[in-house]
């Protein structure tokens, strides 16, 4: 666990508390950068897509869980595959560390997100990830958020 712990905070550290995904790429009008205290806390429910490094597109929902400083995060993507780790947040930045076992053994992986807002106050992370084993790219993936919680179905 400390491992993990060590890993998102060195991303932290590497990518200077900022993440630039989509450099050279125009911001879509109606999202912007969170103010920290803006939202305090992101728990919730929120669709999730992303690449693979072979440029094959996934989709699915991710679980945030808050506990204490923390944050606890569930993936179900592409057919199935459910994997969880936890995460940290600093200002408007989320980085987060998973594990899955595979057929290839323990594949372990880093996530790095920024925290953004759309016109209607809810969070929308943008980010990268990499895993090891594995080709040792990033690859974009994109949180935007469905409901709380607690919301009723």
């Amino acid at each position: 666990m400390y491992g993990s712990v060590l890993v998102v905070l060195s991303a932290l550290e590497l990518f200077g508390n900022t993440v630039s995904p989509e450099a050279g790429k125009k911001s879509q009008p109606n999202i912007r950068q969170v103010e920290p205290e803006s939202i305090a806390d992101l728990s919730g429910y929120y669709t999730c897509k992303g690449e693979e490094a072979g440029g094959k597109k996934y989709s699915g929902v991710v679980v945030l869980t808050k506990k204490n400083d923390v944050y606890l995060i569930s993936w179900v993507v592409g057919g199935g595959a459910n994997f969880s780790g936890i995460a940290v947040r600093q200002g408007n930045t989320l980085a987060a560390s998973w594990a899955i076992a595979s057929e290839r053994g323990l594949v372990r992986g880093v996530n790095l997100y920024r925290v953004e807002t759309s016109k209607n106050g809810n969070p929308r992370m943008v980010g990268r990830w990499s895993s090891v084993p594995g080709p040792g790219v990033q690859q974009p993936e994109t949180l935007t958020f469905l409901k709380k919680l607690d919301a009723p179905e």
